[in-house]
């Protein structure tokens, strides 16, 4: 290379780069070239996709390089739609870093600022590099949003590409998830953004918000590393993997079976806590009546079988591209990162969130590849199948008839029947000032655990004065329909023997349909070791 400077030593450091840790290797090499825009330095040997940064952070070379941000500029110029308005996003330039202004492409539109690069995100690196031990490497922010230049953001939005767009609006964006419980330091690995990154992944490098004192969402780097790794999508795990190391289950599978937590008068007893991830791998979950009889084989929902590798990821991250009704003419590319499995559609058919009727929700996920081949269609009729199920078999535990979130002998149902009879012993039994787990609490952790929106009062109620709240974890029972179901009918069954109870009005345990053979997982040694 022309016009090289040499930085003549032998010597390896071990440093934190920016979200990862790495051996930094400085010897007798040529380190950079002139910047030709005077700031950023882009890459060293454009033939061999060499970055300037990674000369010396070779670890994180190697793994970018086999990253989609290293083919950024040739595949724009493949994919038959390249104008001059994308090659920021596909080059280094001032978008995602500080730079403030123009630059890279922007300013010199060299081959040499090809891809996107470790400046794209750090910003220019040619202060650092002409004093690598004096001048800290710029660092990259972990912040991701659709109104600076700065992050993820900075490309990652519109039609084409609106993962921040729709991650905004999500739990995982919009703050609710860090608004709930981020500021608690028992619950931060899974809702706030530097502590799930350190706890659930073991990231203790350095980026622009390390150690603020500001608490940051589940932004996108707190899933995707940076700088590539082994798994698709630049993801930190895997998410085909049925166990909970998954990239989703890790944070999905705080609590599933019991005892209840304890419930001082005017305190809550804390039941099941982010359990959608071992609903679906069928691990660690639920309580298991007396007797229970229950084919091994089917604890594992349908969705987390060997037919459905991507687990939780087919349906709450499914892409779908809308077209313009009348012309056909592409109109927006759905990514999935609402993290809704059915979400709403708005008059144009681009998904959305909050809440619509059943006929205003997308299945579309739920017919891809071999997955309920008979379309969206079918899938709702399933979907609302299952509803229809469990919403059944939770009215035989208890139905809120007055609707005041309090099981009470007003209602019907096995529990109201026994806060009716008002017994030393049924009062016992449904004590949530203990931890104890009787059959009667057991029975109402199995029902909190299958709630669908229509029954949300199994979520957070009151009986005998103490409150009691579970997080939602069926997924309206899509998380594991024939388990939740089974474990339905079981606990009715053994509250009625414990407690000497008539058949509760309208009794009736039918489950309409059967587990098909073709769903039924194969499942390991692991899962079904679950008790």
């Amino acid at each position: 290379m022309k016009n090289a400077r040499w930085l003549a030593t032998a010597l390896v450091v071990t440093a934190l780069a920016a979200c990862t840790n790495e051996k930094i290797v400085y010897k007798t090499r040529e380190p950079f070239n002139p910047p030709p825009d005077g700031a950023f330095l882009g890459y060293f040997d454009i033939g061999t996709k060499q970055t300037t940064c990674g000369n010396c952070h070779v670890g994180v070379q190697a793994n970018w390089v086999s990253t989609k941000h290293s083919e950024a500029w040739v595949d724009l110029q493949a994919s038959g739609h390249a104008t001059g308005s994308c090659n920021a996003c596909h080059s280094v330039s001032e978008l995602g870093n500080d730079a403030g202004a123009l630059a890279g492409y922007s300013v010199k539109p060299d081959s040499v600022y090809h891809d996107v690069q470790c400046e794209s995100c750090h910003g220019a690196g040619f202060t650092h590099v002409q004093s690598p031990t004096a001048v800290n490497e710029p660092l990259a922010s972990m912040k991701a949003d659709t109104t600076g230049t700065n992050g993820c953001g900075a490309c990652h939005t519109g039609n084409h590409e609106p993962y921040v767009d729709q991650w905004i609006q999500s739990a995982h964006g919009s703050g609710e998830a860090l608004s709930h419980a981020g500021g608690n330091a028992a619950c931060a690995p899974c809702h706030e953004g530097q502590a799930a990154m350190v706890t659930k992944f073991g990231v203790t490098g350095n980026f622009a918000e390390k150690g603020a004192a500001e608490l940051q969402r589940i932004t996108c780097v707190v899933c995707h590393d940076p700088h590539g790794g082994p798994n698709e999508g630049q993801l930190r795990a895997s998410i085909s993997t049925p166990t909970t190391d998954n990239l989703c289950v890790t944070c999905h599978s705080r609590k599933g079976t019991p005892p209840w937590g304890v419930a001082a008068v005017g305190g809550t007893a804390r039941g099941a806590h982010g359990a959608q991830g071992l609903l679906v791998i069928g691990q660690n979950i639920g309580w298991f009546p007396p007797n229970f009889a229950y084919d091994t084989t089917l604890i594992v929902s349908s969705h987390g079988t060997s037919a459905n590798p991507r687990l939780c990821a087919t349906c709450h991250v499914a892409q779908t591209t809308v077209t313009d009704k009348l012309t056909g003419a592409f109109q927006f590319q759905s990514v999935g990162h609402l993290f809704d499995a059915i979400p709403c559609l708005d008059a144009t058919g681009i998904p959305v969130p909050g809440s619509c009727a059943i006929t205003q929700r997308d299945f579309s996920a739920c017919s891809n590849g071999a997955c309920h081949i008979g379309g969206p269609t079918t899938a709702r009729a399933a979907y609302l199948t299952v509803i229809a199920n469990l919403n059944n078999l939770l009215n035989q535990l208890w139905n809120d008839t007055n609707a005041n979130d309090t099981i009470d002998g007003t209602d019907t149902g096995l529990l109201p029947a026994m806060v009716a009879r008002s017994t030393a012993a049924d009062s016992a039994a449904l004590n949530f000032g203990s931890n104890v787990t009787t059959t009667a609490k057991g029975a109402l952790w199995n029902a909190a655990l299958a709630a669908t929106e229509d029954k949300a009062y199994f979520l957070g109620g009151t009986v005998y004065g103490r409150r009691f709240a579970t997080h939602m974890a069926s997924g309206n029972g899509v998380h594991n329909p024939f388990l939740l179901q089974a474990l339905l009918s079981s606990s009715i069954d053994a509250v009625r023997t414990e407690y000497g109870l008539p058949a509760p009005p309208n009794y009736d345990t039918h489950i309409v349909g059967t587990v098909p053979a073709s769903v039924r997982p194969r499942i390991s040694s692991q899962q079904t070791s679950n008790r």
